[in-house]
C-alpha cells in the first residue's frame, strides 16, 4: 500500500467476442457457487497485472490450493503456540532470517512493476522452511521453552500481506465473532479431545517388567503389541471414520503422534447439494 497506494480499477482484456451462446464467460453469482472472493483475489496474484489472465478451473484451483496451504501453516501454528504440536528445538535464528529474506522480497517484487506473483512466491517460500521446522515429534526429549515470537512475528507479517491484498482469511478458519462460531469452537474441541482420548487408548502398549531380559522384552512388546492392536482394531477404525466424517463437513482432524488439531476447510460440495 505504501508503494501503490489505493488500487481502484482491475483492467480485463480480452481478444474474442464474449457471449453466453458461446459459453466464455461466467458470471458472478455462478463464480461463487464453487470459489470464493478470497480465491479469486489470490488467483489475480498470481498473475502479472500486465499481462492476459487465463481463467479456468484449473487455475482457480491452484489458486485455492495456495490458500489452503497457507490456511494449514496457520493452523499448525496455531497448535504449536497452544503446546499441542511437540517438535524438534526451534532454530530460531534461521526462521528470522527467512522472515527478513522475505520481507525483503516482497518489497523488491512489489517495487518491480508489482510483480504479485514472485511476492507469492516469498511468502509460500517462507511458509515452507516454517513447515520444515514444525514437524512432528513423539516427545520432546529437551524439553525446550515454545519459540512463539518467531512464530507470531512470521504470522503476523503473512496475515498483513494477506490483508494488504483483500483476502481475509475467513474461510480457513474459525473467529468466535458471535456466541454460535464460539460455540462450534468449543463443541469441535470437545470432539476430537473426546477422539484423541480414545485413539490414544486404542494405541497404548504395556511396559515389559523389568525383571525380563531385554530381548525377551523387545519380543514381549512386540507381540503384545500386535495383540492388543488386533483387539483395539475397532476404536481405530471409528476414530478414522469420524475423521473422515467430519472431513465432509470441512473439519480436518490432523494426527500428529498422540495428539490432534483441527481446522476448518470448505465443506464437500456434493454434501452442500444434497
Amino acid at each position: 500500500m505504501e508503494l501503490l497506494g489505493v488500487i481502484r480499477h482491475l483492467h480485463v482484456k480480452g481478444s474474442e467476442k464474449m457471449s453466453k451462446s458461446l459459453k466464455n464467460y461466467i458470471t458472478i453469482k455462478d463464480f461463487l457457487k464453487e470459489f470464493s472472493s478470497d480465491q479469486f483475489r489470490m488467483f489475480c496474484l498470481r498473475s502479472r497485472y500486465r499481462s492476459a489472465v487465463e481463467y479456468s478451473d484449473n487455475n482457480m484451483n491452484e489458486a485455492k490450493s495456495i490458500l489452503q496451504i497457507i490456511y494449514s501453516f496457520l493452523s499448525s501454528v496455531n497448535a504449536y503456540m497452544k503446546g499441542q504440536l511437540l517438535c524438534e528445538d526451534i532454530r530460531e535464528d534461521v526462521l528470522w532470517e527467512r522472515l527478513a529474506h522475505t520481507k525483503a522480497a516482497v518489497r523488491a517484487a512489489c517495487a518491480d512493476d508489482f510483480d504479485t506473483p514472485r511476492a507469492v512466491g516469498a511468502i509460500m517460500d517462507l511458509i515452507h522452511h516454517g513447515n520444515r521446522q514444525l514437524k512432528a515429534v513423539t516427545k520432546q526429549e529437551t524439553g525446550s521453552p515454545q519459540s512463539g515470537v518467531v512464530f507470531g512475528a512470521i504470522v503476523s507479517y503473512i496475515v498483513e500481506f494477506l490483508n494488504t491484498a483483500g483476502i481475509t482469511l475467513s474461510e480457513g478458519e474459525v473467529t468466535p465473532e458471535n456466541k454460535h462460531s464460539a460455540m462450534l469452537c468449543s463443541v469441535i474441541d470437545e470432539l476430537v479431545s473426546f477422539r484423541t482420548k480414545v485413539r490414544s487408548f486404542a494405541l497404548a502398549v504395556p511396559e515389559a517388567t523389568g525383571d525380563m531380559l531385554a530381548e525377551e522384552a523387545k519380543q514381549w512388546e512386540k507381540e503384545e503389541r500386535r495383540r492388543l492392536l488386533q483387539e483395539r482394531a475397532p476404536l481405530l477404525q471409528a476414530c478414522d471414520s469420524l475423521r473422515q466424517d467430519l472431513s465432509l463437513y470441512g473439519i480436518t482432524i490432523k494426527d500428529r503422534s498422540t495428539t490432534s488439531t483441527w481446522e476448518l476447510s470448505e465443506p464437500n460440495k456434493e454434501l452442500e447439494k444434497s
